[in-house]
């Protein structure tokens, strides 16, 4: 039975169908006229794979739609060759001709009823938009679990869906350069008409004049205006770049010489400004009926965009393993940081306590001073650590705008020292509702490019300037400003475009403005900037202020209680030495009791005996504090407000996902002991 489905979307038994694009005819045409054949090819499976790469996905395919299915040219991870297409995801992303990202497939009332969900829980499609404007079909990547994808990775799918699209149209500009060639060999129009139908970066060598003439996009590649090259051959080998220049025109004579028809090879070629970019060059070999040489026509396809696109995805990738390896870092300095500053406290109240004038252990104080200073320096360090690497964590909470500011730029220090003076003009600010990790990410980036904007070694007269103000709109807004060159003019309106950059390749991806931007422009802000060549430039990060949810005073409050009051607390932690700097430090003034394991703890809190406050560990072996928080609300609920998470961060998704749900008091590791003393006095006096 056929179905209507030429707008809106149609539900078919189970199943919601995509409609058919309103230029469905002529959109099959276009794609019949790529000739593409089902065969594997390194090309295309190369991309495939790279997009698994970027996106961390098991499964990757190129899929073309044709009238009733959908086939794969390439495909990664599943071993299907064709689908039909009322069962595709892809049908949907060629009907609407742009990006689709589905994060849970069975959650959304176009896939949810498609049998593939049982297996493929996420979908994130790349239109194949052809010259003409034809979606052919899709890149797409899928898993068999919900994700999401970050802006960097969706960018770097819609750069390879381009790459497909360059494969296929390098392919058919092929077919149609033979079929040409064929048509009009014994005519110097055939060569007029490659050029101008064509506009290709194409070539002629006329071996009795030695003139070789050029198509417009060879000249373009090269820099100049020219339509031919008046010292022909030579003057095109003197362009290659010396250590390949013997080997080309070695395999360039043989072929000519011999009786090859084809001739190819890959090298560097110098561009009139005197940069250098690799080409593969082709050339055809025109001989009449007794194999004398005619002519030679060929075509030159510049490889070094893709190159650089290649190595600034691997640079992402680098960079995204350094967050990981930074998060890790912070969580494992965590627990050792805890106890080193209890410890240091323990101590420094103990001396202070049987200190006596003259009794000669003055220095021994001292030399605790410092050591809890360097401590300190430290945990501030693991917290700037922890801020900047919760890449997962998209939850809004209230920030404060200057601790992260300052955050970002203790981070950057070591880019700034040598280059300029860190000049810092706060304004008092209101609090912002935003996601803390996003928000300083901005503020680093920012941070770092002012201070590579300005040449090492003069760091006296150079200045990196942050301010912060509230606007008359009741805005907040703070500058990042530097005494660097300045943007030239006729690079601005490009300096916030994906993978535009200035810096070298493998230095910058062209991602941190535009990521700065889109983080921004989620939290309902705006990311501005000026600039002006020998002066310096000013990017202005601008947080609206609209209908945001009432402040609540929750977690935990470092204000102390008027009156003290002696509780019994429970703290359950993994780290035995945690635990013991714990009971030391809070044994004075409280009763406590230690429990390395959680079911430990469970079993004690089973026996009905007396506590006021539990604190306990997110993330441990066996029973984790989530755990034992969700058996503590079903068998005691009436003491859930009694929990208080002491953390060092929450590195799983249920950990994350649980702590935005539930939102308990809590105190992050390393904590400062003051402020958990006053604390547990706050929460002594609620009860």
């Amino acid at each position: 039975m056929e179905h209507q489905r030429n707008v809106g979307f149609v539900v078919s038994g189970e199943s919601t169908l995509a409609p058919l694009p309103p230029n469905e005819a002529a959109r099959l045409e276009a794609l019949w006229g790529y000739e593409v054949d089902p065969a594997p090819e390194v090309s295309f499976d190369e991309l495939t794979r790279l997009a698994t790469r970027l996106s961390g996905t098991p499964i990757a395919f190129i899929a073309l739609m044709e009238r009733e299915h959908l086939w794969f040219k390439s495909r990664q991870g599943l071993e299907l060759r064709a689908t039909a297409r009322d069962m595709s995801f892809c049908a949907h992303t060629v009907f609407l001709g742009r990006t689709l990202v589905v994060p849970d497939t069975a959650a959304d009332v176009r896939f949810r009823f498609n049998p593939f969900v049982a297996g493929l829980r996420f979908y994130a499609g790349v239109p194949l938009v052809n010259p003409e404007g034809f979606v052919l079909g899709t890149l797409c990547v899928l898993d068999t679990v919900p994700r999401v994808l970050t802006l960097e990775q969706i960018h770097g799918l819609e750069i390879l869906a381009r790459q497909v699209m360059h494969q296929l149209e390098a392919r058919r500009t092929s077919r149609a350069h033979a079929r040409l060639s064929e048509a009009l060999r014994a005519s110097q129009e055939r060569f007029d008409i490659l050029q101008h139908a064509l506009n290709e970066a194409v070539w002629e060598w006329n071996p009795e004049t030695g003139r070789v003439s050029c198509g417009p996009r060879l000249a373009a590649l090269l820099g100049e205006t020219f339509g031919s090259m008046g010292g022909g051959g030579k003057e095109w080998f003197g362009r290659i770049h010396p250590e390949d220049q013997e080997r080309v025109e070695r395999g360039f004579r043989a072929a000519l010489d011999g009786d090859a028809r084809l001739w190819t090879d890959e090298y560097r070629v110098q561009r009139s400004n005197g940069t250098w970019t690799r080409v593969v060059n082709r050339g055809v070999f025109v001989r009449d009926a007794d194999g004398r040489l005619m002519r030679v026509v060929g075509a030159v396809e510049d490889r070094t965009e893709r190159e650089e696109l290649r190595a600034r995805l691997a640079l992402s990738d680098r960079m995204a393993s350094v967050g990981t390896l930074a998060a890790g870092v912070a969580h494992e300095l965590n627990n050792p940081l805890a106890y080193v500053l209890a410890n240091l406290d323990f101590a420094r109240e103990e001396l202070r306590t049987a200190l006596e004038p003259g009794s000669g252990v003055e220095p021994i104080a001292q030399a605790l001073e410092e050591a809890r200073e360097g401590a300190e320096r430290m945990r501030l360090i693991v917290r700037d650590l922890k801020l900047f690497s919760r890449k997962d964590d998209e939850r809004l909470e209230w920030v404060e705008v200057h601790r992260a500011l300052d955050s970002a730029a203790a981070m950057a220090w070591n880019e700034i020292r040598h280059r300029a003076r860190l000049v810092k003009d706060y304004q008092p600010l209101p609090a912002v509702y935003a996601n803390e990790a996003r928000l300083g990410q901005v503020f680093l980036n920012l941070i770092v490019n002012a201070a590579h904007a300005i040449a090492e070694g003069a760091a006296e007269r150079n200045e990196i300037r942050l301010s912060t103000r509230v606007d008359a709109a009741g805005r907040v807004v703070v500058e990042v400003r530097d005494t660097g060159g300045g943007i030239p003019e006729e690079l601005r309106p490009r300096i916030l475009e994906p993978f535009f950059t200035t810096k070298p390749l493998g230095v910058g991806t062209g991602l941190g403005l535009p990521i700065c931007q889109d983080l921004l422009t989620r939290l309902g802000g705006a990311l501005e900037f000026e600039s002006e060549e020998g002066v310096g430039t000013v990017f202005r990060v601008v947080l609206a202020a609209p209908e945001r949810p009432q402040r609540e005073e929750k977690g935990v409050s470092a204000s102390k209680a008027p009156v003290r009051r002696r509780g019994h607390l429970l703290v359950v932690d993994d780290e035995p030495m945690v635990l013991a700097a714990l009971q030391r430090t809070l044994n004075q003034e409280h009763d406590v009791t230690v429990f390395t394991r959680a079911e430990a703890a469970l079993a004690w809190l089973e026996q009905g005996l007396p506590w006021d406050l539990l604190l306990c560990d997110v993330m441990m072996p066996e029973m984790t504090g989530i755990e034992l928080y969700e058996v503590l609300a079903k068998r005691m609920p009436e003491r859930v407000g009694h929990v208080v998470f002491v953390t060092g961060g929450a590195f799983t998704e249920r950990a994350r996902e649980f702590l935005g749900r539930v939102d308990p008091p809590r105190l992050e590791k390393p904590f400062d002991f003051q402020a958990l003393r006053g604390m547990l006095e706050a929460r002594l006096q609620m009860d």
